[in-house]
């Protein structure tokens, strides 16, 4: 029903036009590595199991609420400053998974309707943590605004 609506008029262009400036000039991350890469890709990794301890994610939670963010934004934030600390690069998108279901028409209907959004933000160390914190908070929520495009379509754009 959704995609119907955008594929007919001018919304998917309209996603598409606000996916195609939020992204423009982004670069894939170089995360340095212990081994050379080999000629031919695998889906071979691990999982990495771990839970934080209860004091921490306490103060995770109150910083959150703070801030005024949600537990994700947080951890997302630490993250992408983890990411900007190993590979040196100022600018980091990182996609996840979003419910899509914002529309009334789909909330009551079996199915996956999961989209990707690409979260992009610029990391610097001239700023405080929290003013980053609350800067992801925007990226996060804008990014939540232009769901509707199909990632698919966004990668093609």
């Amino acid at each position: 029903i959704w995609q119907r609506r955008y594929l007919d008029g001018d919304g998917l262009a309209t996603a598409l036009s606000y996916w195609e400036e939020r992204l423009s000039g982004s670069q894939s991350l170089e995360l340095p590595t212990d081994h050379t890469r080999p000629a031919q890709q695998s889906g071979r990794g691990a999982t990495i199991h771990y839970v934080l301890p209860a004091a921490l994610q306490s103060s995770l939670e109150l910083l959150s609420r703070q801030e005024g963010v949600t537990l994700f934004m947080t951890l997302l934030s630490v993250f992408k400053v983890l990411l900007y600390r190993y590979s040196g690069q100022h600018d980091i998108s990182i996609g996840g998974p979003v419910a899509n279901r914002q529309r009334a028409e789909v909330e009551g209907l079996i199915g996956f309707f999961v989209n990707t959004l690409v979260l992009r933000s610029e990391v610097h160390g001239e700023i405080s943590y929290r003013d980053y914190l609350r800067q992801l908070r925007q990226i996060t929520l804008e990014a939540y605004d232009h769901q509707d495009a199909p990632f698919e379509k966004v990668v093609e754009a």
